[in-house]
């Protein structure tokens, strides 16, 4: 991908939910939804990361999957679409600087258990991603983000699925936790196998843990991932809540620091999940344009 030969560090975005929390989304309305009833504020969010200085802005779709599965696939296509397009809409008017900035589509996991026992097949669930990704390259997204599946089967399923249906280059993270496995016994080995067979363009891990907390990870998938491009998007901390709302314990300095020493190991690209801000994403931008 020309967007990771000519940056050398790529730089993503900071969390959407966390934004749109902060920007007053009303409660009992899905964050997708907001696609819909709030073009604006997305925009807005996926405007102030690009100030910030993002170089990929991502579409406002993690929850896409579930709510096809709930049952409203022609609706979740409809705001997926839009979604897209509020994010390229955005990224089209560049960077600071005149920099280009890219836009992605985000697919995210079920939220189910698959196979024989659970409610939905492994192959029910890689027609919903496979929707996604024809109406991801339908609606001119440059690339896929496949971010937070815990389940390795369900991992290989979306990246096959996405793969199969779209000419886009696919990206994929896993999430892990501090024992360096994910919640369904996921390893970084289990991760650079799929990420191989399905020969996905990067893979690496986000959401979950903090920079620091998420180091020992990021150091054992480079040490496998002989030369593919290996993205890592942490969380600001655990969260933390008080009067219904989610806070997060890692301060906006901490975080950076912790950033700083993953692009020092040698992540090609990285950005914010869970809790962060386009505040955060502006010091890593320092950090990079400083190397």
């Amino acid at each position: 991908m020309r967007l990771f030969e000519e940056r050398g560090v790529v730089l993503f975005d900071a969390a959407m939910g966390t934004a749109l929390l902060a920007a007053g989304q009303p409660k009992g309305t899905g964050s997708e939804e907001m696609n819909i009833s709030a073009p604006e504020t997305v925009t807005g969010i996926h405007l102030e990361n690009i100030k910030a200085g993002s170089d990929v802005v991502t579409s406002n779709t993690f929850g896409i999957t579930q709510m096809m599965k709930r049952g409203g696939t022609e609706r979740a296509v409809f705001i997926l679409e839009n979604a897209v397009g509020l994010a390229k809409k955005a990224a089209s008017g560049g960077g600071p600087g005149g920099r280009e900035v890219f836009a992605c589509l985000c697919i995210g996991p079920s939220g189910a258990l698959l196979g024989p026992l659970g409610d939905c097949s492994y192959e029910s669930a890689g027609e919903l991603f496979a929707l996604q990704a024809e109406a991801g390259e339908r609606a001119g997204a440059d690339f896929i983000l496949l971010e937070t599946f815990a389940d390795p089967e369900e991992f290989a399923c979306a990246a096959r699925a996405a793969k199969e249906s779209s000419s886009l280059p696919v990206l994929g993270t896993m999430t892990f936790g501090e024992g360096g496995r994910s919640f369904m016994g996921a390893s970084p080995e289990d991760l650079i196998r799929i990420a191989r067979a399905e020969k996905l363009f990067a893979t690496g891990a986000n959401c979950t843990l903090d920079p620091e907390e998420m180091t020992p990870v990021i150091s054992r998938i480079l040490s496998l991932a002989d030369g593919m491009p290996v993205i890592v998007q942490p969380n600001a901390g655990r969260p933390v809540y008080a009067d219904g709302k989610a806070l997060y314990n890692t301060t906006a300095e901490a975080f950076t620091a912790g950033a700083k020493k993953l692009i020092a190991l040698g992540v090609s690209g990285i950005g914010g999940c869970c809790g962060t801000t386009p505040a955060i994403i502006s010091s890593i931008r320092d950090i990079i344009d400083r190397r």
